[in-house]
C-alpha cells in the first residue's frame, strides 16, 4: 500500500503538505509498487510547466485524470484531462477567444446583476434577523450560506457564457444540476483513490452517487439535444466548440458533450469556492475587512454615510483596489480551490532539487519524458511528478514562518520580509496592511511574476501557482479574477461579514491551541477533487453597512 492511505480521503492533501514541510521541496511516495515524486518549489514548478525557458517541459498524462472522466457515458478526455496533442490544442484554441478582454467586458454587467440578486437575498436575511425577538444583541446580522450563494452566481455566469442559458440560480429556483453535482464530484474523488469505488453497491453513498452520475449524464444529453436543434449564440463557448476542428473534423456529439460538461464544472465550481473562502477569511479577520471597506469607500464603492454615492464597480476600478486584489491572492494561497494542483510526466531524466528519481508510472501530475534535473535531483524519464498547491502554499521555505497566517500585505510592495519577528509574531494585527503599501504588480490577483526566489524573505514573494502556468494553465483564469473582484467588491461594500456559529466555534478552538484562523477554515474543509466546506455550507452572519 505504501503511502496510499496517507493520500486518500478528504484530508489527504494536508498529509502531503505536512510531508513537504518535513522532507523539503522534493520527495517521493510509494504507491502500490509505483513511485510518485512530490514537488513543492514554485520556481521549479514554473520551469517545468512552461515550454519556453530552461525547461524541460513536462506534459500532462491523461491516465492520471481518467477518474474525472467518469461523470459521463461514454468516458472521454476533455480539455481538463486530455494529454497534450491535436485534440487538446484544437479545443483550447477554439474556446480561448471567449475569455478575451473584449468578451469579458460583456460579461461584467451580468456578474453585477447576479451579485445584486444575492445582495437582495442577504438584505432580506439580515432584516428577518433584526426583527427576530430571539436574536441576541451579541449576534448581529442574519445567518446566510455564502457557499450556496457563490455557487448560484458562478453557475449562472457559466450558463450564460457556455450555452446562452439563464439557469436562474440567483433567483433561488430549484437547480437539479447543483443538487447532483457534489455527489458526482465526490464519486470522482473516490475513484481517484479507488478505481473500484462504484462497485461497492452495498454502500448507500455509492448508490446515491451512481444515481447522480446517471442523472448528470442525462442532463448533459438533454443539453446536447437542445444545442443541436438550436445552435447557441455566437458569443458562447459552445458555439466556439462547434467550430473546433481536430485533424479537419468537427467534434462529434459525445466529444461536444464532454467539453460542455467540463467547462460547466470547472467554470463555476472552483471560483465559487474561492469566493466562499475569501469571505470566510475576511469574517475571521475583521481589521482586514475594515481596511478593504475603506479602500472601497474611497472609490465610492461602499455603503455608509455617503450611501447615495454608492455605485457599481467597473473593470477600470480594479487597479485602484490593490488591497482587495491582495486579499484574493492570499485567500487563493491559503485555500486553493484545486489543492492537489497538477501532475506532470518527465520527458527525459531530470535533476530536481539535487535528487535523481527513477522512471515510474502513476498518479496526478506531470510525467518526465527524459532525465531531468529539478532542485538538484535527477528525475528519470517517465516519472510522474505531482505539484500539490496546498503544499506549495503552506511551505515555510516558500513563505516564511508566517506561511499559515492570513497576510494580504505580503502581496503589497513595502511589506516587511516574511518570517521576521514582526511578521511571524502572533496575529495581533489581524493581518492588517500598512496604509502606504502598494501592489507588487499591476495585476494584483494571480500575477505571473514573483518567482525569482523560493523564500518569501526576499523582495519578491513566489507566486502560489493557483492557476498554474504554461500551456496547461487555467483557460478561464481571467473570468475567475473578474468574478472574484466584482462579487467581493459588491458584497463587501454593502455588508459586514462575521463568523457564523460553526466557524466561530472552530476559530475559538484554534485560538485555544495557539493556531491561526486559517487552521480553523482548514478544519471545516474537505477535499473531494476541490477544496470545499466539508458539509457543503459556509454560514456567515451578514449585516448591512451603515
Amino acid at each position: 500500500m505504501g503511502h496510499v492511505t496517507d493520500m486518500a480521503g478528504a484530508r489527504g492533501v494536508w498529509n502531503v503538505a505536512a510531508m513537504a514541510e518535513k522532507y523539503g521541496p522534493l520527495f517521493k511516495l510509494q504507491l502500490m509498487g509505483s513511485v510518485l515524486v512530490v514537488l513543492s518549489d514554485p520556481q521549479t514548478i514554473s520551469r517545468v510547466a512552461r515550454k519556453t525557458g530552461p525547461g524541460p517541459y513536462m506534459s500532462k498524462p491523461n491516465e492520471v485524470y481518467k477518474p474525472l472522466e467518469k461523470a459521463l457515458t461514454p468516458s472521454l478526455p476533455s480539455i481538463l484531462t486530455a494529454a497534450d496533442g491535436p485534440y487538446w490544442k484544437a479545443v483550447r484554441q477554439a474556446a480561448a477567444p471567449c475569455f478575451s478582454i473584449s468578451n469579458l467586458k460583456n460579461v461584467m454587467p451580468l456578474v453585477l446583476q447576479l451579485t445584486k440578486r444575492v445582495a437582495d437575498r442577504m438584505q432580506a436575511a439580515a432584516a428577518a434577523a433584526a426583527t427576530d425577538a430571539n436574536n441576541s444583541s451579541s449576534a448581529v446580522g442574519g445567518l446566510f450560506d455564502v457557499s450556496d450563494a457563490a455557487k448560484r452566481i458562478t453557475s449562472d455566469v457559466m450558463g450564460h457564457m457556455l450555452l446562452g442559458e439563464d439557469l436562474q440560480g440567483t433567483l433561488w429556483r430549484p437547480s437539479e444540476y447543483l443538487d447532483l453535482f457534489y455527489p458526482v464530484l465526490r464519486a470522482q474523488g473516490e475513484l481517484i483513490n479507488n478505481p473500484l469505488h462504484l462497485w461497492q453497491v452495498w454502500r448507500p453513498d455509492v448508490r446515491l452517487q451512481k444515481r447522480c452520475l446517471a442523472k448528470h449524464n442525462a442532463i448533459m444529453d438533454g443539453k446536447m439535444d437542445r444545442l443541436m436543434a438550436h445552435p447557441p449564440p455566437d458569443y458562447t463557448i459552445a458555439a466556439h466548440l462547434l467550430q473546433a476542428r481536430v485533424n479537419g473534423q468537427p467534434l462529434n456529439r459525445n466529444q461536444l458533450k464532454t467539453e460542455v460538461a467540463a467547462f460547466m464544472a470547472a467554470g463555476f465550481e472552483t471560483t465559487s469556492h474561492a469566493i466562499t473562502w475569501s469571505l470566510a477569511l475576511l469574517a475571521a479577520h475583521p481589521k482586514v475587512q475594515q481596511q478593504v471597506l475603506e479602500e472601497l469607500a474611497a472609490q465610492g464603492l461602499a455603503a455608509g454615510a455617503d450611501s447615495m454615492q454608492l455605485r457599481d464597480i467597473e473593470q477600470a476600478d480594479f487597479a485602484a483596489l490593490p488591497l482587495l486584489a491582495a486579499v484574493i491572492k492570499e485567500s487563493l494561497r491559503l485555500c486553493p480551490p484545486a489543492p492537489w494542483g497538477g501532475t506532470k510526466q518527465a520527458p527525459c531524466d531530470v535533476t530536481l532539487c539535487g535528487h535523481t528519481v527513477k522512471k515510474v508510472r502513476l498518479t496526478q501530475s506531470r510525467r518526465c519524458g527524459c532525465d531531468v534535473t529539478l532542485c538538484g535531483h535527477t528525475v528519470k524519464k517517465g516519472t510522474l511528478v505531482m505539484m500539490p498547491l496546498l503544499a506549495v502554499s503552506l511551505s515555510t521555505a516558500n513563505y516564511g514562518s508566517d506561511a499559515m497566517l492570513f497576510k494580504p500585505q505580503r502581496w503589497l510592495a513595502g511589506s516587511k520580509p516574511a518570517g521576521t519577528a514582526a511578521e511571524g509574531a502572533a496575529d495581533d494585527d489581524d493581518g492588517a496592511a500598512d496604509r502606504d503599501q502598494q501592489p507588487r504588480s499591476a495585476a494584483g490577483v494571480g500575477s505571473k511574476g514573483g518567482s525569482s526566489s523560493s523564500s518569501s524573505s526576499s523582495s519578491t514573494v513566489p507566486d502560489p501557482q493557483t492557476f498554474m502556468t504554461g500551456p496547461r494553465d487555467c483557460i478561464g483564469q481571467a473570468l475567475a479574477k473578474l468574478e472574484l473582484m466584482a462579487v467581493l467588491a459588491t458584497l463587501l461594500g454593502r455588508f459586514e461579514f462575521a463568523p457564523g456559529p460553526k466557524l466561530a466555534q472552530e476559530l475559538a478552538a484554534a485560538a485555544a491551541t495557539g493556531q491561526p484562523p486559517a487552521a480553523a477554515l482548514h478544519g471545516l474543509a474537505g477535499v473531494h477533487v476541490t477544496m470545499q466546506p466539508e458539509d457543503g455550507t459556509m454560514l456567515l452572519r451578514v449585516a448591512p453597512r451603515r
